[in-house]
């Protein structure tokens, strides 16, 4: 927990060192992202995500970043079965956790350092600009990200539904292994890959005590908390990206399309808008 929260208040500290610098550094931007997502597990409509998102992103330097986005539009409201049986899509669901209902409650905070290196050599150098080592070169693509989600649904069988909050922490150290800018353009084509952390944490009525025998019907575990690994390869052209997660959680539980080694492809269109803001 102390490292989540020394994590969560970098971009702040650092923000309050580089306003005493140059105030100008700060851009803030009005940001949107449309995606597509599916498990490479279950390829049914229930088991995949087309998701709208609206937020407020903000960057010092291009360095720090930190975003907060809501959902304004999900192709699935709730997820439905007719097969009492069924547990895998839910499996999946709880993979996918964004692909959920159209609403404000199910939102994304997340926060960044493209470039330790950068980050460090910043606060070093305070006033000063210090020479940059030439045996330092290969820290600058080097970087960290954490995202925290909340996702909210229904999971329903015939007589049973529960509403049911997916909490999402990823923390994760990323690399750069391309990043030039495009002719004539300044848009950019960036390939990194990135890898650490992920949990799913299961709540809402879903995690009431007295539910415990109905979770095992929808998952086949009443267990609430999983924690994993993922590895990840993203590659942006310009507006456009797509992006491959493999995903480890332990395979002692055993849900369908959610343990062991499990795919994930997402393709998607963003927009950072600029917006003009003033800094007194």
């Amino acid at each position: 927990m102390r490292l989540l929260f020394i994590f969560l208040l970098t971009p702040f500290l650092y923000f309050s060192q580089s306003e005493k610098k140059q105030k100008t550094d700060l851009n803030v931007y009005l940001k949107t992202d449309i995606n597509y997502a599916s498990s490479a597990a279950d390829n049914r409509k229930e088991s995949q995500s087309a998701v709208g998102t609206l937020g407020i992103k903000f960057d010092v330097y291009n360095n720090i970043w930190a975003s907060s986005t809501f959902t304004v539009h999900s192709q699935n409201q709730e997820i439905k079965t007719e097969d009492i049986s069924e547990t895998k899509l839910f499996g999946t669901n709880l993979l996918l956790p964004q692909n959920s209902s159209s609403d404000i409650s199910n939102f994304e905070l997340q926060t960044g350092v493209s470039s330790i290196y950068r980050l460090i050599r910043d606060f070093k150098s305070s006033e000063k600009k210090c020479p940059e080592k030439k045996s330092h070169i290969f820290l600058k693509p080097i970087g960290a990200q954490m995202s925290f989600r909340i996702n909210n649904t229904i999971w329903q069988k015939p007589n049973v539904e529960l509403p049911v909050t997916i909490g999402t922490l990823s923390l994760d150290m990323t690399f750069r292994l391309l990043d030039v800018e495009m002719a004539e353009s300044d848009e950019r084509i960036k390939l990194i890959v990135s890898t650490g952390y992920t949990n799913r944490r299961l709540g809402g009525d879903y995690g009431l005590n007295e539910n415990s025998e109905l979770r095992k019907e929808f998952l086949g575990t009443d267990k609430l908390a999983f924690d994993g690994f993922k590895l990840s390869t993203r590659l942006e052209i310009s507006k456009f990206y797509g992006q491959f997660d493999l995903t480890t959680f332990g395979k002692k539980v055993g849900i369908a399309g959610f343990s062991g080694d499990q795919a994930i492809i997402t393709v998607g269109l963003r927009a950072d808008l600029p917006l003009a803001t003033k800094t007194k």
